[in-house]
C-alpha cells in the first residue's frame, strides 16, 4: 500500500487538484465571480465540505481538452466507454493493493464522465441514447471500483460488509433520485450523489499510500483507515439519504393517487353501462322514462361484460 509508485501517484493527484483550484480562483479574481457556469453543475448538489468550487475548477480545466477531442472527431459515446475501461483498470489495481495507481485510474474514469458531456455539447451530438449509455456506465464504474476494494478486503468480513453497504447506499441514492424525477417530486438535495461518492472513494484511496509511507510500522488496518472512513461515510450517509428520498417519493405517489382517483358514486345513485349496443337498445325502447326496466337479455349481457 505504501510503495513508491503509489505514493508518487497520490502526490501527483493532489498537486493536479491544487493546481486546478488555484488556476480557477485566479481566473475568478481576474474576470469576476461567476466567470463560467456549466449546465450539469446546476443539477448537481454541491460538495458538502467545500461546495462547488472544486467541481467548477475541474470542469473549467477539462473544457479545453473536450474541445481538442471534439476537433479530433472523438465522439462523446467513445469517451463514455473509455471511462468503463479505466474503471476496470482501477478495480484491478485496488484488488492487488495499489491504491495510489488505482486512484489515478479512478480519477481518469471520473473525469471521462465529465468530458463526454462537454464533448457532446461541443459537437451538438447530445442524444437520449448517449444519456442512457452514460447512466448505465456510471453504475458499472462505481460497482467496479468498489468491487476491487471488496476483493482486497475479502478476508476481513467486517470490511467486506462495509464495502457492500457502501455499494448498496450508492445504488439506492441513484435509484431514489430517479424515482423522484419520474414522480416529478422535489429532490431534497440530500448528500452522497455520485460526485460526492467518487470524491470520498478517490480521496480515501489517495491517502492510503501516503499514510502507509509516512508510518510504515503502523498497523495495516490503520494504514487503510482513510479508505475505511470514506466507505463508512458512503454507506451511512448514502443509505440515510436514499431512505429520505424514498419516503418523499412514497408521499408524492400517494398524493398523485389521491388526486387522480375517480370519485365514487353516491350510495343511492344508479350508474348505467356504457356499452354502445346497450345505449342503442335503451334509446329504441325508451317509453315514458321507464327504459331502465325494459332492457332485453342481450342488452343485460352487454352491460354485464362492461
Amino acid at each position: 500500500m505504501g510503495s513508491y509508485i503509489d505514493s508518487t501517484a497520490s502526490v501527483v493527484i493532489c498537486v493536479a487538484l491544487v493546481g486546478a483550484l488555484l488556476a480557477f480562483f485566479a481566473l475568478t479574481l481576474r474576470v469576476g465571480v461567476g466567470v463560467r457556469t456549466f449546465e450539469r453543475l446546476e443539477r448537481e448538489a454541491p460538495l458538502a465540505i467545500v461546495g462547488k468550487a472544486p467541481m467548477e475548477a475541474v470542469y473549467s480545466a477539462l473544457e479545453p481538452l473536450a474541445r481538442f477531442l471534439a476537433g479530433l472527431g472523438v465522439s462523446a459515446n467513445s469517451v463514455t466507454i473509455s471511462s468503463l475501461g479505466f474503471a476496470a483498470l482501477a478495480s484491478l489495481l485496488f484488488a492487488v493493493g495499489h491504491f495510489g495507481l488505482g486512484a489515478a485510474a479512478a480519477c481518469i474514469a471520473a473525469l471521462a464522465d465529465v468530458i463526454d458531456g462537454l464533448v457532446a455539447r461541443q459537437t451538438g451530438t447530445a442524444s437520449r441514447f448517449g444519456q442512457l449509455l452514460d447512466t448505465a456506465v456510471d453504475r458499472y464504474v462505481e460497482a467496479l471500483m468498489l468491487g476491487g476494494v471488496a476483493i482486497w478486503v475479502h478476508e476481513e468480513a467486517w470490511m467486506l460488509v462495509l464495502v457492500l453497504a457502501a455499494l448498496v447506499g450508492g445504488f439506492m441514492v441513484s435509484y431514489a433520485s430517479s424515482l423522484l424525477r419520474e414522480l416529478r417530486a422535489p429532490d431534497v438535495g440530500a448528500p452522497m450523489r455520485r460526485a460526492e461518492r467518487l470524491t470520498c472513494l478517490i480521496a480515501g484511496a489517495v491517502l492510503v499510500p501516503l499514510v502507509a509511507s509516512m508510518a510504515p510500522n503502523l498497523d495495516p488496518v490503520l494504514q487503510f483507515s482513510p479508505l475505511l472512513v470514506a466507505l463508512v461515510a458512503i454507506a451511512v450517509v448514502g443509505n440515510v439519504s436514499a431512505a429520505r428520498r424514498l419516503l418523499i417519493g412514497a408521499g408524492a405517489a400517494d398524493a398523485a393517487i389521491a388526486v387522480n382517483a375517480p370519485s365514487e358514486p353516491a350510495m343511492n345513485e344508479k350508474t348505467w353501462p356504457t356499452s354502445p349496443r346497450f345505449l342503442i337498445q335503451r334509446e329504441s325502447r325508451s317509453v315514458g322514462g321507464t327504459d331502465e326496466r325494459r332492457r332485453s337479455p342481450r342488452a343485460r349481457c352487454d352491460a354485464d361484460s362492461v
